[in-house]
């Protein structure tokens, strides 16, 4: 199956693709990034006061793929990131938020579809260094065959940050015996007047959903096929703010 790549067209909208390798000190506009790239290393991103940054990174059919990034968030700026992977015998991903200013605004997406032998390590790092700032954080696995996934996400929050939330979610789907999700959550909250939350979830696909499909004359493969899509493009859909409880 072809997930990512069946949706191409759908994800860019025919905007510009950033193909190098990223280290940028200072982005000053509202600034759309696309990049297709199976290494980026020591990217840093200073996002300034009231600038919204909007950037997907697509790791698709490589032996190795290696991500790392870091975004210090100014007052009122906001971040969209979301990280598309599929078809990488290893991948190894890590990203850094820190909100230094009143209001910073960050939303993380992550969405990795494993096959064969396939292998995910993702870790993040949400920082709170500011009042009344916002972070989410939603990682989606759907794995087959023997295909690993490994989720780490921390939360900190400091003293300062009265008035923060941080969310955190990861979701994974097994589609056979050999397939493994490990999720590692770890919250470090050093004030008492936040919201903070975490959640992680691994099973199989919702019988019902496929005997929908099915008894609608659905073939399985293609039952999995729309799943696995439906998955990806909630993930480029992530809201601002997570639902309350």
């Amino acid at each position: 199956m072809r997930i990512i790549q069946n949706h191409m067209d759908k994800i860019l909208g025919g905007r510009s693709i950033v193909r190098n390798y990223l280290q940028w000190e200072k982005i000053v506009t509202h600034t759309e990034l696309f990049i297709p790239s199976t290494n980026i290393s020591n990217a840093t991103f200073s996002i300034g006061e009231g600038v919204c940054l909007d950037i997907i990174i697509l790791a698709v059919d490589c032996d190795k793929s290696t991500i790392r990034l870091t975004f210090e968030l100014e007052k009122s700026s906001q971040l969209k990131c979301v990280i598309l992977s599929e078809n990488c015998k290893k991948f190894d991903g890590s990203v850094e938020t820190i909100l230094k200013g009143e209001w910073a605004i960050s939303d993380i997406g992550s969405f990795f579809y494993g096959k064969n032998s396939d292998g995910q390590k993702f870790s993040i790092s949400q920082t709170h260094d500011a009042r009344n700032s916002k972070s989410s954080v939603i990682s989606k696995t759907i794995l087959d065959d023997s295909a690993v996934s490994e989720f780490y996400g921390k939360i900190n929050i400091s003293e300062i940050a009265e008035n923060s939330n941080a969310r955190q979610c990861s979701s994974n789907v097994l589609w056979s015996n050999g397939a493994q999700a490990i999720s590692c959550p770890d919250l470090h909250i050093a004030n008492s007047n936040v919201m903070c939350s975490h959640g992680a979830t691994v099973g199989a696909i919702d019988d019902d959903i496929m005997f929908y499909m099915m008894s609608r004359g659905i073939g399985l493969r293609t039952c999995k096929q729309l799943v696995a899509e439906g998955t990806m493009l909630s993930i480029l859909a992530i809201p601002g703010n997570l639902p309350d409880e």
